[in-house]
């Protein structure tokens, strides 16, 4: 079976009715599992009060908007949207293990709205490691957005809006419209929504270990998959090692790997111009001013007050607190490999060099950087195309095998 036609395959057994589904030909399960955000209230937009439960510390609401957009589907306090509280967990599996001993937590990457592209690389790694893949959506993600979000239709018109406003502005799209509308209004979303799921990801471990997923070991180690922005936010759990939950963990970074400042997120497919411009300006603005404008948000960058949370403020810009990030990538040396497509214009493979590897390439993580003899892009590294589909599933094949031979080392 060709990669294309398993993409298709498993698509269409994800999609169908229910929470639990089994193919007996490819011989796999996908489980889903109702869960919900607990931590939201306090932290995000729009929650009665924000608090830190840690410190009992309560803070004035400082929302600064940048834009003046005030289109209603957009413009809404972040804890009101519900979907962002109530999800799913999805658990891929092998079918012929009643039980995986160990778990591999898959973080996507911006902009993403469904699962599909991720199905062929959670069925491959499963298969290869018996390790069940737990497909963990980022927050305002996935299922976790409202579907007027997603809808061409409304979208279109609010990209063109955007694309009228500022003539300079490059990708707008409807794919697009809606996190571009929300990062250039308040590029803070970012780490706000990273805070919930970095927490959503400590809730979910400790449920984990209650055995409230039947399909996995309440004792099983944990391991971290990262594509894109997700290999960002799970370099940021690698270094925080929350409870100590990731002690044996290993990560595979994919088309990842490198500071928010170094990715170039431009793209019909992922944010517009104008809002990555502005999320970059923010944030530049932010670090050199040791985040005084924000003090919520220095709050919880102080690495005395949140040591875990505050390993964010390393990941946004290369040359701000480079020393502590190196110093503790060192450390991770042994846990953490990337691979990276020479030809990835959104996520330079050069940059992942530079960060993972060090500037003197004195840090001992591997960055495999492969190019693909057909070809693809940071958004579809595999064609869903019957052309080339050969070499497509060789190489797919090559890069699975590298994956879980790091998992399983």
């Amino acid at each position: 079976m060709h990669y294309y036609q398993l993409h298709e395959e498993l698509k269409q057994l994800f999609h169908q009715q229910g929470d639990f589904h089994c193919d007996e030909n490819l011989a796999i399960e996908i489980h889903k599992y109702p869960f919900k955000s607990t931590k939201a209230d306090g932290i995000l937009i729009g929650s009665e009060r924000l608090f830190c439960e840690d410190h009992q510390v309560e803070f004035q609401e400082c929302f600064v908007k940048y834009t003046a957009d005030t289109d209603t589907l957009l413009d809404v306090p972040d804890f009101s949207v519900k979907e962002n509280l109530d999800f799913k967990i999805i658990v891929v599996k092998p079918n012929d293990v009643k039980v995986c001993q160990d778990v591999i937590v898959m973080f996507h990457g911006l902009n993403e709205k469904k699962w599909d592209k991720y199905l062929p690389w959670a069925y491959e790694l499963t298969k290869r490691t018996k390790k069940a893949v737990v497909l963990f959506p980022i927050s305002f993600h996935m299922d976790r957005t409202p579907w007027q979000w997603s809808d061409r239709k409304m979208m279109f018109e609010i990209a063109q809006k955007r694309a009228a406003d500022w003539k300079e502005n490059s990708d707008s799209s409807y794919v697009n419209a809606a996190i571009s509308t929300r990062m250039e209004a308040h590029p803070q979303r970012m780490f706000w929504s990273g805070l919930q799921t970095y927490y959503d990801f400590i809730e979910w471990e400790k449920a984990l270990r209650k055995g409230v997923f039947s399909t996995v070991s309440s004792q099983a180690n944990i391991d971290l998959f990262g594509y894109s922005i997700g290999s960002f936010l799970s370099i940021i759990l690698m270094m925080a090692n929350p409870n100590n939950i990731l002690d044996k963990a290993k990560l595979v970074c994919f088309c990842g790997g490198m500071t928010i400042d170094r990715m170039f997120p431009v793209s019909k497919y992922i944010m517009d111009g104008r809002a990555t411009i502005m999320m970059q300006k923010i944030f530049a603005q932010l670090l050199t001013t040791s985040f005084a404008a924000e003090p919520r948000l220095n709050h919880y960058q102080s690495c005395e007050l949140h040591p875990g949370e505050s390993w964010f403020k390393t990941m946004l810009r290369y040359n701000h607190f480079q020393a502590e990030r190196e110093v503790r990538l060192r450390e991770l040396q042994g846990q953490i490999m990337s691979i990276n497509l020479k030809n990835d214009e959104v996520a330079p493979p050069v940059e992942a060099l530079n960060m993972l590897k060090g500037p003197y390439r004195d840090i001992d993580i591997k960055v495999d950087i492969l190019d693909y003899p057909f070809n693809y892009t940071h958004m579809v590294p595999y064609p869903l195309t019957s052309k080339n589909a050969e070499e497509v599933d060789a190489h797919f094949n090559l890069t699975m095998a590298k994956m879980a031979n790091f998992y399983l080392k």
